[in-house]
C-alpha cells in the first residue's frame, strides 16, 4: 500500500523503494518461518532418550548383546520395528512371514529362534512421513533428509550411497548425542535407528547397523541389507 500510494499519488521514489523493501522483508520472514523444523532438535532428543530408558533396562536385565535387525512394517504387521535375538547367532534372523504383534516372538523353526520385537525411535518418527518412501536410492536419501533436516532439524544434510547389500549414510552436523552404551551396541544410536528404520521400510527388507563412526561435525553410518 505504501509503494502504491507513494508511486501514484506522492510521486516519491524513496518512499516507493521503502515500500518495496518492506514487501521483500515480509516475504523473506514468512519463508524463514516456514523453513523452521516442525519439532525442535532438543524436544526430539528428550523424547528419544525417555523412550529408550525402559528398553535399555530390559536389554541389560536379559544380558542381550546381539545386533538388532530392523524390520519393515510388512513383516511386523504394523509399524517398522526391531527384532533382537535372545540367543547369539552368527547369522542374523531373516524372517519372511509376518511376525505376531507380541514382545517375545518366534521367528524361525529352531527352538532357539526367539527374539524381542520392540518399537524403536525410528518406529515413532517414521510416522511423521506423509507416505511410504520408495526403494530408489534418491527417494531413500530424500526421505531421510526430510526427516533429519526438515521435520526434526537433527542434521544439516544427508548423503546416501548404495553398493549391493551395503548402504553408507553420511550425516553432516548431527545434533543427537552419541554414547557408547550397551543399548547403543545392540540397537545403534537414535540417529542410526531412525535411518535404519527408514531404509528397511523403503527397501522392504531387514536391515542391520554394521558400524557407526562419529567425528567432528559428521556421522558415517554403515548398514547391511539381509536378503
Amino acid at each position: 500500500m505504501l509503494s502504491l500510494a507513494s508511486y501514484t499519488i506522492l510521486r516519491s521514489i524513496p518512499l516507493t523503494s521503502l515500500g518495496i523493501s518492506t514487501v521483500i522483508l515480509g516475504v523473506v520472514s514468512l519463508a524463514l518461518g516456514r523453513a523452521q523444523p516442525e519439532i525442535s532438535p532438543e524436544a526430539v532428543s528428550i523424547l528419544l532418550e525417555s523412550s529408550l530408558e525402559n528398553i535399555s533396562a530390559l536389554i541389560e536385565e536379559l544380558g542381550l548383546n546381539s545386533k538388532a535387525v530392523y524390520m519393515p512394517s510388512s513383516i511386523t504387521s504394523g509399524e517398522p520395528k526391531a527384532l533382537i535375538p535372545l540367543h547369539s547367532n552368527p547369522n542374523p534372523p531373516k524372517p519372511k512371514a509376518p511376525l505376531p504383534k507380541r514382545l517375545v516372538v518366534k521367528y524361525g523353526s529352531n527352538p532357539e529362534d526367539l527374539g524381542l520385537l520392540i518399537t524403536t525411535p525410528g518406529s515413532t518418527i517414521i510416522d511423521l512421513l506423509e507416505s511410504k518412501p520408495g526403494p530408489a536410492p534418491a527417494d531413500v536419501e530424500s526421505t531421510i533428509s526430510s526427516l533429519l533436516t526438515g521435520i526434526t532439524g537433527m542434521a544439516d544434510s544427508v548423503k546416501l550411497t548404495i553398493e549391493g547389500e551395503r548402504i553408507l549414510v553420511e550425516v553432516s552436523k548431527p545434533r543427537l548425542e552419541h554414547r557408547n552404551t550397551g543399548i547403543y551396541a545392540c540397537l545403534g544410536s537414535p540417529l542410526a535407528s531412525i535411518i535404519a528404520s527408514v531404509v528397511a521400510e523403503a527397501l522392504n527388507e531387514p536391515i542391520i547397523i554394521e558400524n557407526e563412526e562419529y567425528s567432528k561435525g559428521k556421522a558415517v553410518i554403515e548398514l547391511k541389507v539381509l536378503r
